[in-house]
């Protein structure tokens, strides 16, 4: 008798189990970009970042950005480990990813108010400095939290079954 054939029985598919050190390794990589970046380009980097946050385009394209890595780092642990990505992680990851996003934007737009209250000279220095740092940590929040919070409701889903 032979083997049944692969193509009858198809490929058993489970729920992907994220891993923190699959956002974390991304998350680095963003850091050690942004940091070579800012080291290479030390006037016209945070010069654009700054320009785009006026103009109001840095909070969108944050968003795209980090949305994006998010996908591609969820569909790459769904290929490695040879699970199907759910519809329900996939939607809540997107809406974890956009909140932190927009609760960094919140942050710095705090930020920025509390430092022009101050009345200090040359107050334009410190609010360009504060938009390129809470963008950083918006960029790193943005690709980490989701699935930190993800993390830890598979790891309470899966305590409450094996009780």
């Amino acid at each position: 008798m032979s083997a049944p054939a692969p193509a009858l029985f198809p490929a058993q598919y489970h729920p992907v189990k994220i891993r923190l050190s699959d956002p974390a390794a991304a998350a680095a990589w963003v850091s050690l970009v942004f940091g070579m970046v800012l080291v290479f380009l030390p006037v016209s980097f945070p010069h654009m970042i700054v320009e785009n946050w006026q103009n109001g385009r840095l909070i969108p394209a944050m968003i795209f950005l980090t949305a994006l890595l998010n996908g591609v780092i969820y569909l790459r642990a769904a290929h490695l480990r040879s699970a199907k990505p759910g519809l329900l992680t996939s939607a809540w990851l997107g809406a974890l990813t956009v909140g932190t996003v927009v609760g960094f934007s919140v942050l710095l737009d705090a930020a920025i108010l509390h430092e022009q209250s101050k009345l200090i000279p040359n107050s334009q220095a410190l609010v360009n400095e504060e938009i390129l740092a809470h963008t950083y940590w918006g960029l790193i929040s943005g690709i980490f939290l989701p699935y930190l919070v993800i993390r830890f409701t598979q790891t309470l889903n899966f305590q409450t079954k094996v009780d």
